[in-house]
């Protein structure tokens, strides 16, 4: 929609000379829409005052054309950083990516916290978090940039109804609930999304068509970087697993929730610096970099250097253009690409298709239960201590025996991640009803309560699941090979009647996501 430019300020009371300057193509100078858009995004993102939030100084009109100017980031973009590495077959080592994604939560919750002059909180969501606008400075610092879109109180333009706006691979699925709002929540899910796929090399949410990409980010199962064989600590795979929850009373409640719990899970040792980051970006784009500014001194010559100086960027050699990156600063800051391959949704159910006889029933109905059954058992664990508080639940206990109960705790949180999406779960003598449907869903058991539990699940379709799951810190995992997935009623009735040539059910059993046909 516009063009950036770098420019040279010259009322340098603001800050260093050197400013990038966002112009939008002619054709759109005249949609008023789009026009307040641009006016909103100056408003909102020069009013938060954070090291981690490219700062807007001024919006202007020249000509009638509308423009933003904002502070210059030597670098490039999260997006551009992950397509050059995922070109080598590389990803980026934890380290460099924890750093990255700290610095974005933090750029992310001040605007969150933004609170007008009367102290009133704005309720700002970004709404479009994405590789795309978080910018990665040459000196190992990260942005949070682009509020066009965002979401506040006193926005300027409103959005219309049953308007969604934002990446598609990257909306949270309360975005395109209509049944739900959009909180800060939703900017958490969007960054877990970002830092999946710092550590996998790949997109997520991916199809074809629209419509595809919006399935999968409503219901397919999101694996763990455990499944796909990315080396990642298992505590900080749990807490991406958690804050990529469709569950919102289980996902994170603010960016800092989340930035706190990454830090708890990587540890110091791996948490990376900026230096770290730094050295990255110079292996990758510093060819780039050098390239740019050779533009730039064919341009304004030997004035070049000053600017640099005041702006507090390094002047670099103009002959220091090298290949591509290679070597073992690569090595040691941007591991191969994980090799381990998950199927979701659609893509696996139209394999399964493409294999089976459409003479044999039974197959049709595996090849169904296997598509809704393939899920996410292992896709989201956390430590019972960090969710959020619940209420306490006395079951089976007098209001006598209640009064004289000890003050201390008398249940714990445990959660249970399903074999599929479903609509109803139940664990031990504990059931519900599940609306929206969900692949996870938080317990309270007694403390007394033993570690295994019986467990019951039953998708939209009618297909069933059940077994043994057994609690490990909070978390209540399936025992042994697995739940038992049986196919509705219905359709082992159509099998009965269409003879006895073979069994219809137990399909077979679940186990850490993938289905094991009987």
């Amino acid at each position: 929609m516009a063009t950036v430019h770098l420019a040279r300020a010259t009322d340098q009371r603001q800050g260093p000379p050197l400013v990038a300057i966002k112009r939008p193509h002619r054709h759109l100078s005249s949609d008023k829409t789009f026009v307040t858009m641009l006016v909103d995004e100056a408003r909102l993102a020069s009013a938060i005052d954070d090291p981690h939030v490219v700062k807007v100084r001024e919006l202007g009109f020249a000509g009638g054309m509308p423009f933003i100017v904002m502070d210059y980031v030597e670098g490039a973009s999260l997006a551009e950083l992950r397509r050059e590495l995922s070109a080598l077959g590389r990803a980026i080592d934890v380290r460099v990516a924890v750093r990255i994604v700290l610095d974005a939560l933090a750029g992310l919750h001040a605007a969150h916290e933004l609170r007008d002059d009367n102290d009133k909180p704005l309720h700002i969501v970004h709404r479009d978090v994405s590789p795309h606008n978080v910018l990665l400075g040459c000196d190992g610092h990260s942005y949070i940039t682009d509020f066009g879109i965002a979401k506040a109180e006193d926005r300027i333009q409103t959005t219309r109804t049953h308007e969604v706006k934002g990446k598609l691979a990257y909306l949270a699925p309360e975005r395109v609930d209509k049944r739900r709002i959009c909180t800060v929540q939703s900017d958490v899910f969007s960054m877990a999304v970002v830092l999946w796929e710092c550590f996998a090399g790949r997109r997520l949410f991916r199809g074809d068509e629209a419509v595809d990409i919006l399935q999968q980010v409503m219901s397919s199962p999101i694996p763990t970087l455990e499944q796909i064989g990315a080396q990642v600590p298992r505590a900080l795979d749990d807490v991406i697993a958690r804050a990529l929850s469709r569950d919102l009373d289980t996902r994170y409640l603010t960016a800092r929730a989340l930035a706190q719990a990454v830090e708890r899970a990587a540890g110091p040792e791996q948490i990376g610096t900026h230096a770290d980051v730094a050295r990255l970006m110079e292996a990758v784009f510093g060819a780039r970099m050098t390239a740019r500014q050779n533009t730039v001194r064919a341009t304004i010559g030997s004035e070049l250097a000053d600017l640099l100086r005041e702006s507090g960027l390094r002047a670099r050699d103009p002959a220091g253009i090298d290949d591509a990156p290679e070597g073992q600063l690569l090595t040691e800051l941007a591991p191969p690409m994980p090799t381990g391959r998950y199927a979701v949704g659609t893509d696996f159910r139209a394999a399964v298709a493409r294999l089976r006889p459409r003479s044999v029933p039974w197959r049709s109905i595996a090849a169904v239960g296997t598509g809704v059954a393939i899920g996410a058992a292992a896709t989201l664990t956390w430590l019972a201590n960090h969710s959020k508080p619940s209420p306490l639940v006395l079951r089976g206990v007098s209001s006598a025996a209640s009064s004289a109960a000890p003050s201390g705790p008398v249940t714990r949180r445990v959660l249970l991640p399903l074999p599929f999406t479903a609509s109803h779960a139940s664990l031990d003598d504990d059931s519900r009803d599940l609306d929206p449907p969900t692949d996870v869903v938080a317990f309270e058991v007694g403390t007394e309560d033993g570690t295994r539990h019986h467990v019951v699940a039953v998708a939209p379709d009618g297909t069933r699941a059940e077994g043994y799951a057994l609690e490990e810190e909070g978390v209540a995992r399936a025992e042994g090979d697995g739940y038992t997935v049986v196919a509705p009623a219905a359709r082992v009735e159509d099998e009965r009647r269409a003879g006895p040539r073979r069994p219809s059910h137990p399909l077979g059993t679940v186990h850490n996501g993938f289905t094991k046909l009987r």
